[in-house]
């Protein structure tokens, strides 16, 4: 995963960008700062599915919850 930077982003920040995700209003200053094929992932990840996302240090489990929020592995 790429982050707005330009630079490969870490598990940590994948983390950190998915609480923001699941946390913050769309408009928010924090949910801007999420990279937009991170949020795209999240956006069409559908109830109960998993899918892995690839950091600079290894991937990442992520799945929706029935409530509609993401849980990172």
């Amino acid at each position: 995963m790429i982050g707005n930077d330009g630079k490969p982003i870490t598990r940590d920040m994948i983390r950190a960008a998915i609480a923001s995700y699941n946390g913050q209003p769309r408009g928010s200053k924090e949910f801007a700062a999420i990279p937009r094929a991170l949020v795209t992932i999240l956006d069409n990840l559908a109830i109960g599915k998993t899918t892995y996302v690839k950091g600079a240090d290894g991937q990442l489990q992520v799945s929706r919850k029935k409530d509609k929020s993401i849980a990172a592995g």
